[in-house]
């Protein structure tokens, strides 16, 4: 599990919780913390000042919706 810092809002600490436990990266910015998917094909903004009521809901939706896993790096090409 990783580490960032804590998001004020319990339930989007959750979602990050819920983005490290799918094995995301997660970096803390300014206003807002970039979550990057383990394949490298994705990265997501999760704002410190959500837009709306059902953000939380919506980016856990699209968390689900991804399909990501990480690249082996010995992967053989034919």
């Amino acid at each position: 599990m990783g580490y960032w810092p804590k998001h004020p809002r319990k339930d989007l600490e959750m979602l990050l919780v819920a983005f490290d436990m799918a094995s995301w990266q997660i970096e803390r910015g300014k206003t807002y913390y970039s979550v990057k998917c383990p394949c490298g094909d994705h990265k997501r903004m999760i704002h410190l000042t959500p837009s709306g009521a059902n953000y939380g809901k919506n980016v856990q939706q699209w968390l689900k919706r991804q399909n990501c896993a990480p690249k082996d790096e010995g992967e053989a090409t034919s």
